[in-house]
């Protein structure tokens, strides 16, 4: 099927997930880049007041791109059970008809944020003095939902193909570009919080466009001609069965943050503003995690379209030593050095103080949320997508519960303990699953043939 792409159905495993995985990591790294850049010149040249207003975005933004999120990893489960069944047409039929599914719910994504934008804030409880600002650059960010989508959805087709070397190329480029944007539009440019937000949709834009002209001038299988440029539709009911249900798992879990993030609103910008730079440093931690996850994800698809389930439980206990080892080296260096990390985004004592207690708490948890991710990922390309949704919901429970309830009884700080909380109970759901083994009957491949072992 070509050099560009990667077969995982055979050979050594380990090495193989470990391939797939750092190119996957580096470039969710440099795209977690783009909010560090944000943050940071917003921080720096606006205040503040523009940060915690940038970070009250993040989480209403999440809230409708999960769904986005969501649908290309269905896009990506189809075309890898495809391709590791050795159904050519079938991964260029998918591709095709995954166009279709790409547009239409990025209309509906940007015509629902541009419109909801405000609403969304104000249900989050965003004081008046914030509330200006964190529209504008919702606004922005949802006006380039293209850029995201785009992006999003060919990388995912890629990546499918076990191909993660190419999606990181252009990310890095458009993460040098996204650099230069922020100064031009935020420093040079005194466009406020719009310049940052349009300085990320352009950069996206961008790295979006050059992956889809590489895979469409080098990938074989990927072209098409414009008699073949139809939509399939049950291969569209393929990708909306493992679309849909992640992406309503995905904002079931981001409602649940947003209720934290609601909380966190009522104490002041200076916890706003600690808690908005410990989002973004827990946001690297979960990097690892996806990147794992994503090789496994990939692994998992192609085998069980080979229908090769020993192999499947293997790549798991490779992922298990892979979260193994990158958290016993991100924990630790989060914990010793919170206190640095919080000084580089703001000069707030009261917000370091709060930030350096918060990263202390959920850096000795990450490993949790790393096997959290295994089961995720493992469960749901393995066409096993309804207990994903109850580990969602298991997710919401857990951090809605505790929200409240330790805010009553031990105020502030409770909050720092309600996600870590909640990555265990997931955790236990996920795991109860996988090793109950009755995810093999949910194996099935796309032509809708289920595979029992």
């Amino acid at each position: 099927m070509g050099e560009k792409t990667v077969d995982m159905t055979k050979g050594s495993i380990l090495p193989k997930m470990i391939r797939f995985a750092l190119p996957v990591l580096l470039g969710m790294l440099f795209q977690r880049i783009y909010n560090f850049v944000d943050v940071y010149i917003v921080g720096r040249y606006l205040g503040d007041e523009a940060l915690a207003a940038v970070s009250i975005a993040g989480g209403a933004m999440y809230l409708l791109f999960s769904i986005m999120m969501g649908l290309t990893t269905g896009v990506s489960v189809v075309v890898s059970q495809y391709y590791g069944g050795g159904d050519e047409k079938k991964v260029t039929e998918t591709f095709v008809s995954s166009i279709y599914v790409a547009v239409v719910s990025t209309l509906i994504i940007t015509i629902a944020g541009l419109i909801g934008a405000r609403p969304l804030l104000r249900i989050l409880q965003t004081s008046n003095d914030l509330i200006d600002q964190a529209t504008v650059y919702l606004m922005v960010v949802f006006a380039g939902a293209v850029g995201t989508m785009l992006y999003n959805w060919i990388s995912a087709v890629l990546r499918s193909l076990g191909n993660s070397v190419v999606p990181l190329v252009f990310l890095i480029i458009s993460s040098v570009l996204n650099v230069i944007l922020d100064i031009v539009f935020v420093v040079w440019i005194p466009m406020g919080v719009a310049g940052a937000a349009f300085a990320t949709v352009l950069a996206q834009l961008l790295s979006g466009i050059g992956c889809l002209v590489y895979a469409w001038k080098i990938l074989p299988i990927l072209q098409f001609t414009k008699e073949e440029l139809r939509c399939d539709r049950e291969l569209v009911k393929q990708m909306l069965i493992y679309g849909v249900p992640t992406g309503l798992q995905m904002s079931i879990i981001s409602v649940s943050d947003m209720t934290l993030q609601a909380m966190v609103n009522t104490y002041g910008t200076a916890l706003i503003v600690a808690y908005g730079v410990c989002i973004k440093v827990e946001g690297v931690g979960w990097q690892m995690a996806e990147a794992i996850g994503t090789s496994l994800g990939t692994f998992t698809g192609q085998n069980v379209g080979a229908n090769h389930l020993d192999r499947v439980k293997q790549g798991v206990r490779c992922a298990y030593l892979m979260n193994a080892v990158c958290y016993g080296i991100f924990c630790p260096v989060i914990w010793f050095f919170a206190r640095p990390i919080m000084e580089a985004f703001t000069g707030n004592q009261e917000s370091i103080r709060y930030g350096v207690e918060y990263m202390k708490i959920f850096s000795c948890f990450f490993f949790v949320g790393g096997i959290l991710v295994v089961y995720h990922n493992i469960l749901r390309s393995a066409g096993d997508v309804t207990i994903t949704v109850l580990m969602g919901v298991s997710e919401i429970i857990t951090r809605i519960g505790c929200t409240f309830l330790f805010t009553a009884v031990f105020g502030y700080y409770g909050l720092w303990w309600v996600s870590p909380l909640t990555w265990c109970c997931a955790m236990l759901v996920g795991c109860v699953r996988y090793y109950s083994g009755k995810w093999k009957k949910k194996v099935q491949l796309q032509r809708g043939e289920s595979i029992h072992g």
